[in-house]
């Protein structure tokens, strides 16, 4: 299979499991049920049963969109986890201050366009943001940093060096899985704002993510960066946002 094949096919697969996960639960009606139902059989808090629910078909769907573009490469996935060169812990620091300040950067533009924009309550009103919200304290770390441990294997990994081993250039290879990636995330929200501050983050994150990992050959670098943010960023919207937690009536996949 060549780079471009490959990349048609990831976009069509990574499409499949994101329209998969949130097209069956986008009516509040049927999130409510299902919450319900699942609150039923587990003895959890509804919005507590369906954020764990969410996760698990989430993540479940994604391993079966890597498992197919894994098949369509020659990469090795014990390949994606080579333990980086010493030195990288510099560089991976730099990385994360980098990042951090390209959002902060980002935001501070949008504030200083209007004034008024409440961007931590409006990324506690994402979806799978308002889910995790909903669960003990703990775990608004534990569900980000799976999440994202997933999603670094399947973009930088996968696919970032899988279109390397078929053939494309690395600065392809990089736009292409950071536009996929962002997108991915953009698809998951339903406000402008919203998709401003995940699509800059996620554009700033796959770059950083993505270099990191072509100049390691590994994931782990890139996983690292990626978990301390989607964990730190969850809990920053919560503590910014008293009592965000998702409403009965508006249970979120």
């Amino acid at each position: 299979m060549s780079g471009p094949a490959f990349a048609a096919l990831a976009t069509a697969v990574v499409a499949g499991w994101l329209a998969l996960y949130r097209l069956p639960f986008n009516d509040p009606a049927r999130r409510r049920r299902t919450a319900l139902w699942l609150a039923g059989r587990t003895g959890l808090r509804p919005e507590a049963a369906f954020a764990v629910f969410g996760t698990a078909v989430y993540l479940v769907l994604g391993a079966l969109a890597l498992t197919v573009l894994l098949a369509c490469t020659p990469l090795a996935l014990h390949r994606l986890f080579a333990p980086p060169a010493p030195g990288t812990a510099l560089a991976l620091l730099l990385a994360v201050l980098g990042t951090s300040s390209a959002n902060i950067l980002g935001v501070s533009l949008l504030y200083r366009a209007d004034p008024r924009v409440d961007v931590p309550g409006e990324i506690a009103r994402i979806q799978w943001i308002a889910s995790v919200l909903a669960l003990p304290r703990h775990y608004r770390w534990i569900i980000p940093a799976a999440a994202a441990l997933f999603e670094e294997v399947l973009f930088r990994g996968v696919i970032l060096l899988g279109m390397a081993e078929l053939g494309s250039g690395p600065v392809p290879a990089l736009a292409f899985s950071t536009c996929l990636f962002a997108a991915g995330q953009v698809a998951l929200v339903s406000t402008r704002v919203q998709a401003y501050v995940l699509g800059t983050s996620s554009l700033t994150l796959g770059v950083v993510g993505g270099l990191l990992t072509w100049a390691t050959g590994g994931v782990l670098p890139a996983l690292v960066l990626h978990m301390s943010f989607a964990g730190f960023y969850t809990n920053l919207s919560a503590a910014s946002t008293p009592g965000a937690r998702t409403a009965p009536g508006r249970l979120s996949l």
